[in-house]
């Protein structure tokens, strides 16, 4: 039998009222203590936040979305705005944000809009910027190129530069890009610290009066015509031109006397094997050391080998033009042999002959002289050099490595070299252009043997190589 017991509502009610009253004060307490501290405990933005951020802070590497943050008008209805509506009070987290803005709301026409997004806290400047920017659309007929997107150009110092193209009026010609650079700014985000107008776009600038065209803070005119790119915009033109790769526009960038062809030929041949592409984080980032000298840093990704890498390019200012004098290729080259190497046949476009120089290798089966594909490849890029220019010679010399008899591996060296040549004359290379010689297992790029005596294959399979020494 179970037993019912009955609680008396007196002794319930004495039960409850001490935790109602505890609780009543718990609640109390922390209404008070979150009204008056939470905008202390709430994250602020640091002063003096350096702009050399994290790749994702720069340019949306981040996995979260993308935002615009502006208080006073959502974003969608900034860019469908009417003239004369700007977004003033836009905070851009990072330098994409601020490049799409603009470039959305400069294709919808309204540049009123457009000069705010670049300089919202000075109306002069603004309405100076607005009327250049309709020049350039209505009156010299320039428009948003919808196939290319808003890029990242690189940094130099704390300032990031981005890129905004425009289609071309006349057919065929290439996009014309407005350069913006950027600033972070600890309160408001990434402002514009200058606009960047190529040569193509000098007309746009003509009517402007003077005074209109502000000096900001710094000193700095607002909008600057570049009649030749600087340091940071010649180091991204020949880059792209490498990736291409367009061996003739990159040669057109150089110091020809400090950077030889040879070397210009090895990076079309790496990235074009590679199918490397600029990396979306900082691609460039440049570091000024005198008016006339600037070290930029070139920053590659390949999807197909699944690497990044870099190479150095030594910049300098002669006749007020800039040009590559230098380039560091080892940590490119390095990585590239690395992640693309293939069992039994080595692989490193660029090697330095014994004889002095450098020299295009090209490696070799065991015993055999016929081409390997990745050979072909490296030949075909080759061959549009030789027939873009007729004059250029180029002699191809032939190894092998140590075992065999010396008339085999010499027979055996001349077919290796041989065969480059023939390729070249299949592919429209003039038969004048190309010598060839075999040098059988002379001139080893490695020993053969290891030190204590036995067999070192490695080593004579980066021996069994022909060499193409580029005599331009």
């Amino acid at each position: 039998m179970f037993r019912a017991f009955h609680v008396r509502p007196a002794t319930r009610g004495h039960a409850l009222a001490p935790l109602l009253i505890i609780v009543s004060a718990l609640v109390v307490s922390g209404l008070i203590f979150f009204y008056y501290t939470r905008k202390h405990i709430e994250p602020q933005p640091a002063d003096n936040t350096p702009a050399d951020q994290s790749p994702a802070a720069v340019s949306g590497g981040s996995s979260a979305p993308s935002t615009v943050k502006n208080p006073a008008t959502p974003t969608d209805t900034v860019i469908g705005s009417k003239p004369g509506q700007g977004p003033a009070n836009s905070i851009f987290e990072k330098p994409a944000d601020l490049g799409a803005q603009f470039s959305r709301i400069l294709a919808n026409g309204d540049f009123v809009a457009a000069a705010k997004v670049l300089s919202p806290d000075d109306s002069a400047q603004a309405a100076a910027t607005a009327e250049v920017l309709g020049k350039i659309i209505n009156g010299l007929g320039f428009k948003i190129d919808a196939t290319q997107k808003v890029e990242l150009i690189g940094q130099t110092g704390n300032i990031v530069r981005i890129s905004v193209p425009l289609q071309s009026p006349t057919l065929g010609s290439p996009p014309v890009r407005l350069s913006l650079d950027l600033e972070r700014d600890s309160k408001t985000g990434w402002k514009v610290s200058q606009l960047h107008l190529p040569k193509e776009l000098e007309a746009a600038l003509a009517t402007l009066p003077a005074e209109n065209n502000k000096a900001t803070p710094s000193s700095v005119p607002f909008m600057v015509l570049d009649r030749a790119p600087d340091a940071l915009g010649y180091a991204n033109e020949f880059v792209r031109a490498l990736l291409k790769p367009d061996y003739a526009s990159a040669l057109k960038l150089v110091n020809s006397e400090k950077v030889l062809p040879v070397k210009l030929a090895a990076l079309c041949i790496v990235f074009e094997d590679g199918k490397y592409e600029l990396s979306k984080d900082k691609p460039l980032s440049s570091t000024i050391a005198t008016e006339s000298t600037a070290w930029v840093i070139a920053r590659v990704h390949s999807n197909a080998l699944g690497e990044e890498t870099e190479f150095g390019l030594e910049m300098e200012k002669l006749d007020d033009q800039w040009r590559v004098g230098g380039l560091n290729l080892s940590k490119l080259l390095g990585d590239n042999a690395r992640d693309s190497s293939i069992a039994g046949v080595p692989y490193t476009p660029l090697v330095k002959n014994p004889k002095g120089g450098e020299s295009i290798a090209l490696f070799y089966e065991y015993d055999r002289a016929e081409l390997h594909p990745r050979a072909q490849k490296q030949l075909d890029i080759i061959a549009d050099i030789l027939k873009a220019s007729p004059a250029k010679k180029l002699r191809i010399s032939g190894y092998t490595d140590a075992k065999g008899t010396d008339d085999y591996n010499l027979d055996l060296s001349k077919k290796r070299a041989e065969a480059v040549k023939q390729y070249f004359l299949t592919h429209g290379v003039p038969i004048a252009q190309v010598e060839t010689s075999g040098f059988g297992k002379q001139l080893p790029l490695s020993p053969n043997v290891k030190a204590d005596g036995s067999d070192n294959p490695e080593g004579r399979s980066r021996n069994r190589r022909a060499e193409i020494l580029l005599d331009f």
